[in-house]
C-alpha cells in the first residue's frame, strides 16, 4: 500500500510539471485556442452547480469532466452505466454516454460524448445562399483512472477529439488529443475538502483544411482550483466554489449550492461569472452607471433536481443563457450494479 501511494504522488508530479510547462511557458501560440466546444459536455448535475463541484467525490460519473480524481463508487456496486442528453440554442442534439467499473482500488471509466449542431445554410462571400447545407457534429472519447487514498484522491484523463464542419472535398475532419489530471483533498470530517485540476493540456494534430502547414493549435488548458463545505448547522446543504483560469480565456468564479431533501431527492443552484464580469457589476453598483451589456459567459445561472435510489438515478437541469440567447434543458439517467 505504501508503494502504491508513493507511486501515486510521483505519477501526479510527473503529470502536473509537463503541464505547467506547456501550458504557461511555451509562448509562441498564445492566443490560438481551438475546440472550445471540450468544456460543453455538461452532465444535468454538473450544469446544475455551473461546474463548481470539482471538491467533492461524487457518485456521478461525469464528475471526471471536472475532475477525474473526485470520481467514486457507491458501496456495494462495482460498475455504472451513464447516459445524459441536452439541447438549448448552441446544439440541436448534444450527449454523453459513460461505463465505470472498479479494479482493485482503481477505479476507470470510458466515455464516448457527441454535439450536433443540426443544418446550416451555406452562404457565398456576397452573403447569399449557395444552396449547400452543413451538418457540423463534433465528438470526444476519453478514458479515466482515479486512486482514492484516506485524505488524498488522484485521477487522470486521456481525450481524443474530432470536429467535422463541413465536409467539403479541401475541407476534412479535425482531430485533437488531450489529458486532464487532478488532485482532492478531504478533511477528517469530511465537510470540507479542496481540489486542483488541470482541463485539455493538448493539442490539434490534424487541421480542418488538407494539407494545412500549421495545424497544431493547443486547446484551453486551463487550471482550476475549487472547494466544497458541509455548515455544520445545516447538514443538508453543501456549497460548492471554484474558479478556473484557462489560458486563452478570462478568469471565472463558479459557485454552486446542493441540498439534499430527505434520502433521494436534491435539489441545486449554480451561478457563473467571469472575474471581469464581477469588477464591471461591483463599479455599476458602486456609481450607479450603466455596465456595458457585453458577457464573457454565455450561460450564467442554472437549477436542477436529483432523485437517487439504491438501483438508478435520474437527474435535470435547467440553464438560463445570457443577453437573451434562451435556455438549455438538460437530462440524465444513471444504473448503478
Amino acid at each position: 500500500m505504501d508503494l502504491l501511494k508513493k507511486l501515486s504522488a510521483i505519477a501526479a508530479l510527473a503529470i502536473a510539471c509537463p503541464a505547467s510547462d506547456f501550458g504557461y511557458f511555451s509562448k509562441h501560440d498564445a492566443g490560438q485556442e481551438v475546440f472550445s466546444f471540450l468544456s460543453t459536455f455538461d452532465s444535468p448535475r454538473n450544469a446544475a452547480l455551473e461546474r463548481s463541484a470539482s471538491a467533492l467525490p461524487s457518485t456521478d460519473p461525469t464528475i471526471v469532466q471536472l475532475n477525474p480524481a473526485a470520481i467514486i463508487i457507491a458501496d456495494g456496486k462495482k460498475r455504472v452505466a451513464e447516459a445524459h442528453w441536452q439541447t438549448g440554442e448552441f446544439a440541436s442534439n448534444q450527449g454523453t454516454l459513460s461505463f465505470t467499473t472498479q479494479y482493485n482500488k482503481f477505479i476507470l471509466q470510458v466515455s464516448y460524448n457527441w454535439l450536433s449542431y443540426g443544418s446550416i445554410k451555406g452562404y457565398n462571400e456576397f452573403g447569399e445562399e449557395n444552396g449547400s447545407e452543413y451538418k457540423p457534429f463534433s465528438q470526444l472519447a476519453t478514458a479515466s483512472v482515479a486512486y482514492p487514498m484516506k485524505h488524498i484522491r488522484v485521477g487522470a484523463t486521456i481525450k481524443f477529439a474530432s470536429d467535422k464542419l463541413t465536409g467539403d472535398a479541401t475541407d476534412q475532419t479535425a482531430m485533437a488529443a488531450a489529458f486532464d489530471w487532478g488532485l482532492t483533498w478531504i478533511s477528517d470530517s469530511k465537510n470540507y475538502g479542496f481540489s486542483f485540476v488541470a482541463r485539455d493540456f493538448g493539442a490539434m494534430f490534424r487541421g480542418y483544411v488538407k494539407d494545412d502547414a500549421d495545424d497544431s493549435y493547443p486547446l484551453s488548458q486551463t487550471f482550476a482550483i475549487g472547494g466544497f463545505l458541509r455548515p455544520r448547522s445545516v447538514p443538508r446543504l453543501t456549497l460548492f466554489a471554484e474558479s478556473d483560469f484557462p489560458r486563452y480565456a478570462e478568469p471565472d468564479l463558479n459557485l454552486g449550492a446542493e441540498y439534499a431533501l430527505g434520502e433521494f431527492f436534491r435539489i441545486r443552484a449554480g451561478f457563473t461569472r467571469t472575474w471581469l464580469d464581477l469588477a464591471r457589476d461591483i463599479r455599476e453598483l458602486a456609481n450607479s452607471s450603466d455596465r456595458p451589456d457585453e458577457t464573457n459567459e454565455a450561460r450564467m445561472l442554472s437549477f436542477g433536481l436529483g432523485y437517487t435510489s439504491n438501483l438508478f438515478a435520474f437527474d435535470y437541469a435547467f440553464s438560463w443563457l445570457a443577453e437573451s440567447l434562451g435556455y438549455e434543458h438538460r437530462l440524465g439517467l444513471r444504473v448503478e450494479f
